[in-house]
């Protein structure tokens, strides 16, 4: 699989990394995982880094737009947390910046993209700094 979950349940925080080419069913599956209920909490920080290697080539925009669709519907938006996506290559920025677009709801403040070098800026955003080593070594 092409998107690897961590839940770190503790700290409310989860983390997903996603290499190599992305396939739509794997897409699907992320979606379907993260709307269970184990990621229902308040205030769940949510942290998404597209390594260098991740593709989007095997997905289409309708694709990518449909699972930001379901996110937005899911309840665990309804309860205010944040998403920071941290994208290490331009057209990972563009399709994350796509995402954000069609997940925003009312506040357009809870997702936040940046760029590959933005994981200080993410953890302190989430509130999760103490992890970054940690998140670092990982991808």
């Amino acid at each position: 699989m092409g998107i690897h979950i961590t839940l770190h349940s503790s700290r409310n925080f989860v983390l997903a990394i996603f290499h190599g080419p992305v396939k739509p069913h794997e897409l699907e599956s992320f979606v379907d995982e993260l709307l269970l209920d184990k990621y229902d909490t308040e205030d769940k920080v949510r942290l998404a880094i597209l390594s260098e290697g991740a593709s989007a080539s095997l997905l289409r925009y309708q694709t990518i737009c449909a699972a930001g669709k379901r996110m937005r519907q899911g309840r665990l938006r309804q309860h205010r947390g944040k998403l920071a996506i941290i994208a290490r290559s331009r057209v990972g920025f563009g399709l994350a910046k796509m995402y954000q677009m069609a997940t925003e709801k009312i506040d357009p403040s809870e997702v936040r993209v940046l760029h590959g070098d933005g994981l200080e800026s993410a953890t302190q955003w989430l509130g999760i700094s103490d992890l970054s080593e940690n998140i670092h070594s990982s991808f």
